[in-house]
């Protein structure tokens, strides 16, 4: 496949939860609980500020991105977005998809006018970081306690 495949971005639908659970779970030691999965879906589907995006490339999902944007009421009050759960599909990458799926978010966050972009990572994922760090996002101050 070339690097200029067609992709289309859309929000996450319900029938789509199995595939982008299955993306997700190829990378990760756990499997999702797809009972709870389906009730929070169910909770924030409707929410403007979730945004579970799905890239598809021949109707089969190949990428995937939670957004979830803070609405800030400090200074200027604009908001700023969180980027996490990012999964492109193992034999899909190298292909600019994830390029373009955070091209995709920046675009959205630019028209929000929102103030900067937070991006969640596994520190020990290396290839993830260093595709981030080529996109220009900057290992900033920031601290995160796992409660669980």
């Amino acid at each position: 496949m070339k690097e200029n495949v067609d992709l289309i971005f859309e929000k996450l639908k319900e029938e789509d939860l199995e595939e982008v659970a299955q993306l997700y779970d190829a990378e990760r030691p756990m499997n999702t609980n797809r009972i709870k999965m389906l009730q929070t879906f169910k909770k924030i589907k409707d929410n403007s500020d979730y945004q579970m995006i799905v890239v598809k490339h021949n109707s089969i999902i190949v990428g995937f991105a939670q957004v979830i944007i803070h609405h800030d009421i400090f200074e200027e009050n604009n908001p700023f977005i969180t980027i996490w759960s990012v999964r492109v599909k193992k034999e899909y990458r190298r292909l600019k998809i994830g390029t373009k799926l955070f091209e995709y978010i920046e675009n959205m966050a630019r028209k929000m006018n929102c103030e900067f972009i937070c991006l969640l990572a596994d520190s020990d994922n290396i290839g993830a970081n260093q595709f981030y760090k080529k996109l220009n996002y900057e290992c900033a101050n920031g601290y995160v306690k796992f409660l669980k």
